[in-house]
């Protein structure tokens, strides 16, 4: 609701004469009808609006809903007064100065204010201003009511007189008070009412033609489709502002001269002018002047004829002018220079060797269009010749590139399969070692866990684990007797400690179960390819096909890099034929398999010599097959098969690398293949010190009674040593040392021989000097040794060297503290 109470709206009509009247009286009749319709429609349904605060400008009025209904009378009388404001301007000025000399009575008479729909009384009370609410009440009674105006007749006037009445009041100096306020209020309120197609209202503006903010109710304009003022809603401000430059630069031109009858108006005018800029260029313009031009001065008409006969001329300052042509004045006579014939000679000769030196230039740009000639035409004759050739290479690389898709799609086919049966045969192989090992860790455990039981007497309850652990033992024992009759019945018996052997027995069914699948590995990887040429599966035959590529065009094959691309074709084959190749097994020397003999004849020549060989691309075909194929093989081996703590294996795979890394050269410290191989056994290594060690301390008065469980543990720790130092000169001597010496030696090996007696801890003392590499003994001590001088030198001092049963161990002593020297 509204906040202010708004004054009462009363509506005076206009009387006119009789038929107008009755005319206009119908006319309001209806009008006022259909504004009550739409109000009670209103009322009922209100409308619906995406504002936030539309609500709130409905409560504000009331629910009113003002609406301007234009009529056609209503556009006839803007049009009137129009004409009329013009006719009037003489008559206002001068009806101003009359006005002007009536100013002075105003102060001693009332002023009295015509408008159209109000005559306004205003009582001489002297100068008074009021603001607020004051300003809205103090005139309510000063004008007449509705009735009394009615009584008077119709009173009739002009808008303009209106607002020029109330202008020559603003200016003349007299301050409105509140009567002549709420009497301009009233007007706009009527008109309103009443439906006037606009409602006039002086707008003040600033010095820059822009007008003030002012308030709603002061400035109320309808928004009918004659007004002017429009809000620009575009996006593209540079659009605009663009075109508000040109039409700023178009109208500081001068205007065209038109003639045009005096009827019509400045704005059909400007239009016409407008639409002629955009559809006209300014070149089409001045072409058309000038061709206008022509034509009237062709007739003899000149521009003062046109301007008198009316014929419409372009000014200037919309055609830019064309520019004046050239003058060409005659030479002076009096300022040329004279010039010799030596000069006239001279420039003739100058032009004549120019002449000269083109057309040697045309002669040679003519000698060598010939030679390309002859130069084209010598190519077409060889190709002509080598067509055929070309035709039939052209053939024979269509077949070659056949060949090499049908291979690649066969063997990334066969690919994933090799695979499989590679990582079956290397699990069934691993998993074999893996238990082989934790049964040997797990018989430790248990003979330690015996002998730490004894100590504390005998046991009166058993439980699974117990039952579990005698059938350990027993199967344990069951293993040692029969290696020590296989070791009795050989012809040559060796010298044999407890604990140097390795005990990899396993049943008869374990054995029988490993047979079936790797029969049945074995089996597969035979039939993997039967359903495949030979062409396609077999080594002879692939490098069969491009051993012939070689042969027919050596160059085109090094351009494809077929050298490099060989081990990786190849590879599937190969990997299928190494899938039951285990060297740490058994001995299988490579140099003997068919696709080795096959990579060794590739590409032979009779006639090749050393030269020749140097400049084969073929000549690391062999060595690029064994760091790409076989050494990542050998890798896998070690990582899930080979066992630290058996001799055979170690030896065995020692040899392979030293073999391998003496006959093929680019295995050396660059190979990253080699280096993995290197790291794994590194690996394997530490492993082997961490898990599979084990030498019990026990005090020298119960040392008798676990004699046997020591001496065993203490020649597995020397094994594994010595299986660590074989790899002396492959691995790195600083990361050998570390493991072998350091953690080893240092760590079991000598807490081992202090509880040891000293004839036996020298002795062996002297077997872990045996297993050393000589070139670790030359030269300075290893620092890692000087702990194991200091108990040597200390054990040789608690021999008594009048026994003759200490004799042995005093020379084993001499002879390790001469080599290496205690700190």
């Amino acid at each position: 609701m509204s906040l202010f109470n708004k004054p009462k709206r009363n509506i005076r009509r206009r009387h006119f004469n009789d038929e107008e009247e009755d005319n206009e009286n119908r006319s309001m009749e209806t009008e006022d009808m259909q504004i009550l319709k739409n109000k009670v429609k209103k009322k009922d349904k209100p409308k619906q609006t995406l504002l936030s605060f539309g609500d709130d400008l409905d409560e504000a009025d009331e629910g009113e809903v003002f609406k301007v209904k234009k009529s056609s009378r209503s556009r006839r009388l803007m049009k009137q007064l129009d004409q009329e404001r013009k006719k009037k301007k003489g008559e206002e000025k001068m009806q101003v100065d009359s006005d002007s000399t009536n100013m002075s009575n105003m102060q001693e008479k009332d002023l009295e204010i015509k408008t159209d729909d109000l005559v306004v009384k205003i009582k001489n009370t002297g100068p008074m201003i009021l603001n607020g609410r004051d300003a809205l009440t103090a005139g309510k009674n000063d004008y007449s009511s509705e009735d009394e105006v009615d009584n008077q007749g119709p009173v009739f006037q002009n808008k303009s007189d209106r607002s020029e009445n109330m202008k020559f009041f603003l200016q003349s100096g007299c301050i409105p008070d509140a009567a002549m306020i709420h009497a301009a209020r009233k007007r706009r309120q009527k008109a309103r009412e009443l439906g006037h197609d606009y409602i006039p209202v002086e707008e003040q503006s600033d010095e820059k033609g822009n007008s003030r903010l002012v308030r709603e109710e002061d400035h109320d304009r309808s928004d009918d489709e004659d007004s002017q003022e429009r809000i620009n809603m575009t996006v593209d401000t540079d659009a605009l502002d663009k075109e508000k430059r040109r039409q700023a630069f178009l109208d500081s031109q001068a205007p065209i001269v038109k003639v045009s009858d005096e009827e019509s108006e400045p704005e059909e005018e400007e239009w016409e002018v407008q639409q002629i800029r955009k559809g006209v260029t300014g070149a089409q313009i001045a072409a058309a002047h000038q061709d206008s031009m022509a034509q009237y001065n062709a007739l003899g008409i000149g521009p003062s004829h046109m301007m008198e006969s009316g014929i419409p001329m372009m000014t200037s300052s919309i055609i830019p002018a064309a520019p004046p042509p050239p003058m060409i004045q005659p030479p002076d006579p009096t300022k040329c220079v004279p010039v010799t014939a030596d000069e006239v000679l001279s420039k003739m000769r100058e032009r004549l060797n120019n002449l000269r030196e083109v057309h040697r230039r045309h002669e040679l740009n003519y000698d060598a269009v010939i030679q390309e000639l002859l130069q084209s035409k010598k190519e077409l004759e060889e190709g002509e010749n080598r067509a055929p050739e070309m035709a039939q290479r052209y053939k024979y690389y269509q077949e070659l590139r056949g060949y090499v898709t049908d291979l690649v799609e066969c063997l990334n086919e066969k690919l994933p399969m090799v695979a499989a049966l590679e990582s079956r045969w290397v699990d069934l192989y691993g998993d074999r070692s893996t238990e082989l090992m934790e049964r040997r860790r797990q018989d430790t455990r248990d003979q330690a866990e015996e002998v730490t039981s004894a100590s504390r007497g005998p046991i009166l309850r058993r439980g699974p684990e117990d039952d579990a652990r005698m059938r350990r033992a027993t199967e344990r024992e069951g293993r040692r007797a029969r290696r020590r009759r296989a070791r009795e019945l050989a012809p040559v018996l060796p010298r044999h400690m407890d604990g140097m052997s390795s005990d990899d027995e396993v049943t008869e069914q374990q054995n029988l179960i490993f047979r079936q699948f790797r029969d049945e590995i074995e089996k597969e990887s035979r039939e993997l390819f039967a359903d495949v040429e030979e062409d396609f599966c077999t080594v002879r035959g692939i490098l069969s096909k491009l051993e012939d590529w070689r042969t027919t065009d050596l160059e085109s094959y090094n351009d494809a890099y077929v050298p490099l691309c060989i081990p990786k074709i190849v590879s599937p084959i190969i990997r299928l034929q190494l899938i039951t190749w285990n060297p740490i097994m058994e001995s299988a020397e490579l140099e003997r398999s068919k696709w080795y003999n096959t990579l060794l004849l590739y590409g032979l020549d009779m006639k090749e010599t050393e030269e020749s060989l140097r400049c084969d691309p073929d000549v690391r075909l062999i060595p690029s097959t064994i760091e790409k194929i076989v050494v990542p093989k050998l890798t896998t081996i070690v990582e899930k098969i080979w066992d630290p703590m058996s001799t055979s294996q170690t030896l065995r795979l020692v040899g392979l690398i030293n073999r391998l890394i003496r006959d093929y050269p680019n295995l050396n410290e660059t190979s990253k293949q080699l280096e993995t191989l290197f790291n794994v056994i590194f690996e394997k290594i530490k492993a082997a010190v961490e898990n599979d060690v084990f030498i019990p301390i026990f005090p020298k008065q119960i040392m008798d009674t676990k004699h046997q469980f020591y001496q065993r543990q203490f020649a597995m720790a020397i094994k594994l040593l010595r299986n660590l130092l074989s790899w002396q000169g492959l691995l790195g001597d600083l990361k050998l040392k570390n493991i072998a010496l350091g953690s080893l030696l240092n760590r079991y090996l000598v807490a081992g021989l202090r509880v040891s007696p000293p004839v036996d801890a020298l002795t062996k003392a002297n077997m872990i000097m045996s297993t050393l590499p000589r070139a670790w003994l030359q030269g300075e001590t290893i620092e890692h040794l000087k702990m194991f001088a200091t108990l040597i030198r200390q054990l040789s001092e608690q021999l008594d060297q009048a026994n003759p049963a200490h004799n042995e161990a005093w020379e084993y002593s001499k002879s390790i503290l001469k080599i290496i020297r205690p700190l």
